[in-house]
């Protein structure tokens, strides 16, 4: 009976029985079917440089406004040029955000911040993955590209990337220091030189 009652104790421990937990619950941190287009972020990102601009309503595009709270399925003929963009990537729902027009010299979103609440409180030593995507990167000329996702006051990836670059999968794992409540503004921001895509996967607490 000992042995049964130590044991006992022993998995109670590993899984620490009848106390709460300190960190948060794992799970989606955010929507990516939420984003609105955004002016927060001036202290992080600095003022749009002289000549940005973005697109922000989408041009011959049957397809908007988009399915409340669904991905966006593009069909291979369609004719939509969105900026930005909810869309279906396997079992995924990606916030895509698109620079270029179908004329290479005509840009469609060179600088953009997006926002929306977090879905989950975030305690101190909660761990928040980011998982980011770019395709392939050209442009008439060298330059960078940038990509932030901040959490509150705290930028959580800031990934920086040369063009022309080969497509990547940034990530990052951001360990909190203090309380976020829920509703806490979340900011996705994109600066980019030349015609490419780029794509925010996911955000999660582990």
């Amino acid at each position: 009976m000992l042995s049964r009652v130590v044991f006992a104790l022993y998995l109670c421990g590993l899984s620490s029985c009848g106390s709460s937990s300190s960190t948060s619950t794992p799970g989606p941190l955010l929507d990516n079917t939420k984003w609105v287009p955004s002016s927060e972020g001036v202290e992080l990102f600095g003022p749009p440089p002289e000549g940005s601009m973005c697109e922000l309503t989408p041009i011959a595009c049957p397809e908007f406004p988009w399915p409340e709270g669904e991905c966006v399925d593009f069909a291979p003929d369609s004719t939509c040029i969105a900026s930005f963009v909810p869309e279906c990537l396997d079992s995924f729902t990606v916030l895509s955000v698109y620079t270029r027009m179908p004329d290479p010299q005509l840009p469609l979103c060179n600088w953009i911040t997006l926002e929306q609440p977090s879905l989950r409180a975030i305690r101190p030593g909660d761990q928040v993955e980011v998982r980011a995507r770019h395709s392939q990167l050209t442009a008439p000329v060298p330059g960078e590209a940038r990509m932030a996702f901040v959490i509150g006051d705290e930028i959580a990836l800031d990934y920086s990337v040369l063009i022309p670059s080969d497509f990547k999968f940034p990530s990052a794992v951001w360990t909190a220091t203090k309380d976020y409540p829920v509703g806490t503004t979340l900011l996705w921001h994109v600066e980019n030189h030349g015609q490419n895509e780029y794509m925010l996967i996911e955000v999660k607490i582990l």
